[in-house]
């Protein structure tokens, strides 16, 4: 017998004795690392269950395997803490009509004694309804907004004292009306990189719950994070923002739904880099349908509809700069399709572009509104191909003025934009700095 064909039988030899002891021979090396998938559902899935707690035991395994993909199966979950992403995790429903994450009813609590910086505790008049793995916020009237609020969970109670997580940040007071209530972000990726959100829908008991901005809350909530997508989701009726994402780059929301919540439907803050936010609906919520807060540099904002919110369709401010916005529909909203925050020329929102985008009837009967208001030290802006008008009969309209440029604006250019004639004013041009480039309508 030859070398090769004694080699061809020890390989024989050693498969059969691995099968004699009931082994199997390795997988082939292709396979190790696969990306996993596990289920979540109330029967029939890999994890059982439908809370926050099962959702977030399929998505450590999947971290724990190196990531892979989360499937939450059709049906109704009670959130009474964040579910947490991980990194090099997606987090998938079968569809925003099929799954759906909601808010537990709100809970709240006042303050019996002072809860300080420092401390892991937080000690209530009255402790019902509070329970342990429950997310929190810590506040008082002087320390309720941005990021002075202490988001936490319940690890344990004694008698009326709660005990957290990770300790307060800030002092709350007895005496400022400090209190302990359960809203917290109902999706929530900290310090994540290659997740994704796709096909659910998450829903907050605005109704019965505290309100909390979305600098550290939304029902789809984004912090530190980088190359994360939101995909096909909807937001709805949450006691603050319905989607929050502050300190990320490249973040994209597409094809998303938000609407009914307390404060702003789609916020991008905090130094949100390079965003792609597209196809997405943001109507009917409490102030602006999309926010863009403090450096919101390089983004792409394409094809979206923001209408029937409280304030503003599309608000834009501080250093939020070099971004273009096509396509867009802003319609119906209580003061201006598109609104620039007052801003000193340092900080303002200079060099973004619109194009081919649609802003209607806008304004209320108190307020007469505006396509486009400026204010602020407002630079660099350009304004092409866009329609803006008021299509209602005169004893409805209130969107009055196409374009307002405020005094302290300039470097403002309009090309090949059409105005129609039930708008009062096309442009009202207040700016004393001497700089902008106008092409008006006829009869302007």
């Amino acid at each position: 017998m030859n070398a090769k064909s004694t080699f061809s039988l020890f390989l024989a030899l050693a498969g059969g004795l691995l099968l004699n002891q009931g082994l199997a021979p390795a997988a082939p090396v292709a396979d190790q690392g696969k990306p996993m998938t596990l289920t979540v559902g109330p029967a029939d899935a890999d994890v059982i269950g439908t809370d926050h707690r099962a959702i977030q035991q399929a998505i450590d395994r999947v971290a724990a395997a190196g990531g892979g993909t989360v499937i939450i199966k059709a049906g109704a979950y009670l959130l009474s803490n964040s579910v947490r992403l991980a990194s090099h995790v997606t987090l998938r429903g079968e569809g925003p009509d099929k799954t759906i994450l909601k808010k537990a009813p709100g809970v709240k609590g006042r303050l019996k004694l002072d809860a300080d910086y420092g401390e892991f505790i937080a000690t209530v008049e009255d402790a019902r309804g509070f329970a342990p793995g429950m997310g929190v916020t810590i506040v008082d009237k002087t320390q309720r907004s941005g990021w002075t609020p202490s988001v936490r969970t319940i690890v344990r109670i004694d008698g009326q004292t709660l005990h957290f997580d990770r300790f307060l940040h800030m002092d709350y007071s007895v005496e400022n009306a400090g209190e302990v209530f359960n809203t917290f972000p109902l999706i929530a990726g900290y310090e994540v990189e290659h997740v994704r959100v796709e096909d659910l829908t998450v829903e907050g008991s605005r109704g019965d719950s505290e309100i909390l901005d979305g600098c550290q809350a939304g029902g789809i909530y984004f912090f530190h994070s980088k190359k994360i997508t939101i995909r096909n989701c909807v937001a709805r009726n949450y006691p603050g923002d319905g989607i929050s994402t502050q300190f990320v780059e490249d973040p994209v929301i597409e094809n998303c739904e938000a609407y009914g919540n307390a404060y702003l439907g789609i916020h991008l803050g905090t130094g949100a880099l390079r965003a792609q936010v597209r196809h997405n609906r943001s109507h009917d919520n409490g102030q602006d349908g999309l926010y863009l807060c403090w450096r919101v540099q390089d983004g792409i904002f394409e094809h979206n509809q923001c209408w029937a919110n409280g304030d503003n369709g599309i608000s834009i401010g501080h250093k939020d700069t070099d971004n273009t916005f096509m396509g867009t529909l802003s319609s119906g909203n209580g003061k201006a399709g598109i609104y620039f925050r007052d801003e000193p020329e340092i900080n303002a929102g200079h060099r973004n572009t619109f194009r081919e985008n649609t802003l209607e009837d806008n304004g209320r009967p108190d307020a007469p509104g505006y396509g486009v208001r400026i204010e602020g030290a407002t630079q660099h802006l350009t304004f092409q191909s866009n329609t803006i008008r008021e299509t209602r009969p005169p004893e409805r309209a209130t969107q009055h003025v196409g374009i307002y440029i405020g005094p302290r604006a300039d470097y403002i250019s309009t090309e090949k934009n059409i105005f129609n004639d039930k708008l009062k004013r096309a442009i009202v041009d207040e700016s004393t700095g001497g700089h902008n480039r106008l092409e008006l309508s006829p009869g302007e």
